[in-house]
């Protein structure tokens, strides 16, 4: 009888095994199933963001500053706390606003960065400096000083205050 028992015993606890075996196998064929569908799937693309579709502080910033210019491309950021983007101009500029929908960068690719968008320090320590070089690009930092690159290639730093601090490397 004790050997009937253990038999009975051991062919339930095998047909138990079995089952977890078969149910765990589907959820494993499942989960690797899912695994290599979304690797086989492409990345989602950030939606797309049309000139139109602008925060108006934008469209008003570059229609101040660049007149005459259209928005080529728009690449939205999706930050914490909102969205921040990089807008392309038909003539090769590339303005990076904050989530604010403030410009944090400025870069003509060579060209004159509008004198109005330079604060008056900067701006006076560049012509008695390094006379007749644009300035083709002003960065704001988030320490509150500013980095800006000639039209040469050379690269300055600045204070919140716009005095020198020298030159980046």
């Amino acid at each position: 009888m004790l050997t009937m028992l253990c038999a009975v015993a051991m062919i339930s606890c095998n047909n138990t095994a079995n089952n977890q075996q078969q149910s765990a196998a589907p959820a494993e064929q499942q989960q690797s199933a899912v695994a290599t569908s979304a690797s086989q799937q492409p990345a989602p693309a950030q939606a797309q963001v049309q000139p139109q579709d602008l925060p108006q502080e934008i469209t008003d910033f570059i229609n101040q500053y660049f007149p005459g210019a259209t928005v080529t491309g728009v690449e939205p950021d999706n930050e914490f706390g909102g969205v921040e983007y990089d807008v392309h101009l038909n003539d090769g500029t590339e303005v990076d606003f904050d989530k604010n929908n403030q410009w944090e960068q400025v870069d003509c690719k060579g060209k004159a960065v509008p004198a109005a968008l330079i604060p008056t320090n900067i701006a006076n320590y560049v012509k008695t400096n390094y006379q007749a070089v644009a300035i083709a690009k002003i960065d704001k930092k988030n320490y509150g000083g500013y980095e800006i690159e000639l039209a040469n290639g050379m690269e300055l730093k600045f204070d919140a205050s716009g005095k020198f601090v020298g030159v980046d490397n």
